[in-house]
Parts: structure tokens; sequence; C-alpha cells
């Protein structure tokens, strides 16, 4: 009895250490382990590129008066030219059908690309030319960012998408490397 006492004694006295050695050796289930580049202290000081939609204003206005002609309800729409404000970091717009008009904001970045795109449509979703319109400007924002990937049956769907998951609440996706949030109150779209 004595020979099983000490046994015992001994296991207990070794189980901290078992068990801090195996806490040691095993990473937990939540633990992550992040592989950090080897030069990372050497560039964690640079400035990051800041975030744009890879468009100028300039391409902005070519590819949406191109884009928004392909649905015939939007043939009609005029866009205006832009008219840059704040030396140029913000270039205004107005996109016009049926009597119905979007305001369009582009915030431009230093390096001239446009980092944010709003479209407004002061009137509300209630107003039905100005729904129309919110629809035309979201097709062709789509297809002017990515003409190549985003087809014209695709972007129909994503336009459609978009603005039904808006319905009660804003709502945010993320497209190809950018992201689009729409929400009828205030009646808008962000593309950035």
């Amino acid at each position: 009895m004595d020979m099983i006492a000490r046994i015992l004694l001994v296991a207990l006295i070794l189980m901290p250490v078992v068990s801090a050695q195996a806490a040691k050796k095993a990473p937990a289930d939540d633990e992550v382990e992040y592989l950090i580049p080897e030069d990372w202290e050497s560039k964690k000081d640079e400035p990051k590129a800041p975030p744009s939609l890879e468009l100028t204003p300039k391409a902005f206005q070519v590819g949406m008066a191109k884009h928004i002609k392909e649905i015939p309800q939007c043939k009609a729409a005029k866009l205006g030219a832009g008219s840059p404000i704040k030396d140029g970091q913000v270039v205004y717009q107005e996109l016009k059908l049926d009597g119905a008009e979007v305001d369009i904001i582009l915030d431009v970045n230093p390096a001239g690309k446009i980092s944010n795109a709003k479209f407004t449509g002061p009137n509300g979703a209630k107003d039905n030319s100005q729904l129309q319109l919110m629809m035309c400007s979201t097709y062709a924002i789509m297809r002017t960012l990515q003409p190549e990937y985003e087809k014209p049956e695709q972007a129909q769907r994503n336009m459609s998408h978009v603005w039904k998951s808006a319905a009660t609440k804003p709502f945010k996706m993320a497209f190809y490397f950018n992201s689009i949030k729409t929400q009828y109150v205030p009646f808008e779209m962000n593309v950035f």
C-alpha cells in the first residue's frame, strides 16, 4: 500500500509539469498562425495606395454614357458633363431621364482615380422615374467597372439583387474588387 501511495504522490506532483509541457507543444484549437513576409518590418511604414475604383472621372463619363444605352428603357438618359469642385477632389454630375434626376458625386483621390461614386435620388424611390433611373445607373456602373466579366444579363441580375436586398435596410455587396452599398432612405447608392 505504501508503494501505491508513493506512486500516486509522484503522479500528482508531476501532473502540473506534464500539462504545462503539453500546452507548450500543442497549439490551442482557436490559435491562428499568421505568416508574415520577411521584409514586413521594412515596408510597414510605407503609405498604402488609396482605395479606388480604377476609373478616372473621364473613364467614368465614357463608360457610363456607353453602358447606360444597353438597356432600352435607359437609352434616352443624358449624363451631364462633370463639374470639378474642391480643386478637382470632387466631381459633380447629373443623370437625367424623363424628368427624373440622379445626382452623382465622385470623390477623386490624389492619384486621379475615383475612390467613391455616390448616386443620390432626391425624390426618393417612390418616384417611378427616379427608381428607373437609379436602376439604369446601377447597371451602367457595374458594366463600366467590369465590362469584360459583368455581361449584360449578369449586370441586370446583380442590379435587381442589390435593390431587392435593400428593400428593408441598407445592403452592401462585394463587387469584384469593390463594394456597392444601396439604400432606399435616403435613396442612394455608393460604389467604393
